[in-house]
């Protein structure tokens, strides 16, 4: 069960990509009333939030995080299982209930909701706190390999889609551009996990062939 389960979208990846590409084309500090430097390359787009199930070692933690917390998950699953059913009985049954009646489960649905929306919290809370502690390594890895993807590939600017579309950042790009199956490819061969399947990203990308 994937309750937790969010778009674990690795910001740093991009951050790391624009400066690696900035210090291998030997571009220097802007200084007052000096000229740009803009760096001559490759613009690509990525869709970094198909990396928690295709990038074998995010989806080999997140599976465990899952496994972690299947317990307590399943267990709030079940109370909001039941407070619904009681509603239903509520609504379906008001009319052959005492007035008293149906505010004493009235009021019993509402402090079961209480409780039940602070074991989400509270669940959630701890859920995203060993999520950034598990995932942390991986996502600095993956930074430090985009610096490697960029440079041999020449690209200058590497564009996170997924928020880019939704900030209105982007509004088409050429598919031919989209590298993310090819970043993925290549890192889960660099980074291999023993016994994972070989795992495939939503994607249009092409492999970036190297200048």
């Amino acid at each position: 069960m994937k309750f937790f389960r969010s778009a674990l979208i690795p910001f740093a990846l991009v951050a790391l990509s624009l400066s690696a590409s900035a210090q291998q084309t030997g571009a220097a500090p802007a200084q007052t009333g000096a000229p740009a430097v803009i760096p001559k390359g490759k613009i690509a787009v990525i869709n970094t939030a198909a990396f928690q199930d295709a990038i074998q070692e995010f989806k080999v933690k997140l599976d465990a995080i899952d496994r972690q917390f299947e317990p307590r998950t399943k267990e709030i699953q079940t109370e909001n299982d039941q407070i619904n059913a009681l509603e239903n009985t509520i609504k379906t049954q008001a009319n052959a209930l005492s007035a008293a009646k149906v505010a004493e489960m009235t009021e019993q649905v509402e402090r079961r909701k209480r409780g039940y929306q602070r074991k989400v919290e509270d669940l959630q809370s701890e859920a995203g706190r060993v999520q950034q502690q598990t995932m942390a390594p991986v996502t600095e890895k993956l930074g430090r390999f985009a610096q490697e993807y960029t440079a041999k590939r020449g690209i200058v600017l590497l564009i996170d889609l997924g928020n880019a579309l939704q900030s209105g950042t982007v509004v088409w790009w050429d598919p031919k551009s989209d590298v993310t199956q090819d970043f993925i490819t290549e890192y889960n061969k660099a980074n291999p996990v023993p016994g994972a399947a070989p795992a495939t990203a939503p994607s249009t990308a092409a492999p970036v062939k190297k200048p």
